[in-house]
């Protein structure tokens, strides 16, 4: 739908007036995809119920319907829908049920309608087979039964490059690391400037703690790269993580601090190894700045290096009430593993003034801050 301005011009103005505006199906599922793309929650349920009334049974919407709980992650609902539906041998539908089957943990279901489809000579195998193949090949599921049907599945599609990436994600996955870099440099050979190969390759490398390697991969990885901004984030996050571990902390600060203007740049997987970098460059002002802002964020509440990584730059820059303070919370929250963090860095004798342990309530935590900072194993 080429004028989505006009389409929800008119949407937005019914729903204010409350008026019954016509809009065909194909109105309907452009506006699904928009609400759905923009994360309008809110208005999505709104046309969606719109669909309902104008079109119930119209297949259009109802395969749009399924996208939907697809994309939301419903998959009870969208393989309901799609048995509902009742149509075989429809590409979009089959697609979407390998995805549900599989994120439902029903493999075999996957297998036989993959099987079906094979009888068949389907002009969408060779997708159906790497539909199942991505969906397989997860962190969170069984590698070696991934292993299995990518191995047959190349029996089928042999010159499928996909499909050889999978493979080498799942050596990588299962940490064989050497039958994974044999493969990649297979594909490098095959194609020299693929850069979804050379950071594999890169990842790989970084696996086995060859840093030096890894970033020359990644490197080349990103003059291979054409106009994919999230493979660039995700390339250039993974090169600033190696620079950082092999201890080239100014590089890996540049390039953390080019994350910053992407579109999908997430500061909680940047900005605690910014953190670190500078730490280890012993500019601890700059790291301060940086944990006092990621302090409280909800995906890192449970990140005990933030929080032993914050008192240790309040200490150093001589901030020791609010090491106190910051360490009572951590204390609560991971009770004397944060003291056992501590006892790993680098930080200088320092206790906390008197003033700071009249209050009852703090007692026990001064005193564990004191015992901790006057007993700790690596003083400068």
């Amino acid at each position: 739908m080429k004028n989505i301005s006009s389409l929800l011009s008119r949407f937005f103005k019914s729903r204010k007036s409350n008026t019954n505006t016509y809009f065909d199906v194909d109105e309907i599922i452009s506006l699904i995809d928009h609400f759905l793309n923009t994360d309008d929650i809110s208005n999505l349920k709104a046309v969606i119920e719109l669909g309902y009334e104008l079109y119930p049974d119209e297949i259009g919407f109802k395969i749009s319907l399924c996208r939907t709980f697809v994309s939301i992650g419903d998959f009870d609902s969208a393989i309901k829908l799609i048995e509902d539906i009742g149509i075989k041998k429809n590409e979009d539908i089959d697609l979407m049920r390998i995805e549900c089957y599989c994120e439902l943990d029903r493999y075999d279901e996957a297998l036989a309608l993959i099987h079906e489809l094979t009888i068949e000579n389907s002009d969408y195998l060779e997708d159906a087979v790497i539909q199942a193949a991505g969906m397989m090949n997860d962190p969170e599921k069984n590698q070696q039964k991934a292993y299995d049907f990518i191995m047959h599945a190349l029996t089928m599609f042999p010159d499928s490059l996909t499909l050889k990436l999978e493979l080498c994600f799942n050596l990588e996955l299962q940490v064989k690391t050497e039958e994974a870099l044999t493969l990649c440099r297979e594909l490098i050979h095959e194609d020299p400037y693929a850069a979804e190969v050379w950071y594999m390759q890169g990842r790989i490398y970084s696996l086995c703690s060859d840093f030096e390697k890894a970033v020359d991969s990644l490197d080349f990885a990103l003059t291979c790269l054409y106009e994919d901004e999230d493979l660039e984030y995700e390339i250039k996050l993974m090169k600033a993580y190696c620079l950082y571990r092999n201890e080239s902390y100014e590089k890996a600060i540049s390039t953390y601090e080019e994350l910053t203007s992407y579109d999908d740049f997430v500061d909680s997987e940047v900005e605690p190894y910014l953190a670190e970098c500078y730490m280890n460059m012993k500019e601890y002002e700059a790291a301060y700045d940086i944990l006092k802002r990621i302090i409280g964020y909800k995906d890192l509440e449970n990140e005990l290096s933030v929080y032993g990584n914050f008192i240790y730059c309040c200490v150093e820059t001589e901030r020791r009430k609010e090491a106190i303070d910051i360490l009572n919370e951590a204390l609560n929250r991971f009770s004397t593993g944060i003291l056992e963090y501590l006892s790993t860095l680098n930080i200088e004798k320092k206790q906390p003034p008197q003033a700071y342990i009249r209050n009852e309530n703090v007692l026990r935590t001064s005193d564990l801050a004191r015992k901790y900072l006057e007993s700790n194993l690596h003083n400068n």
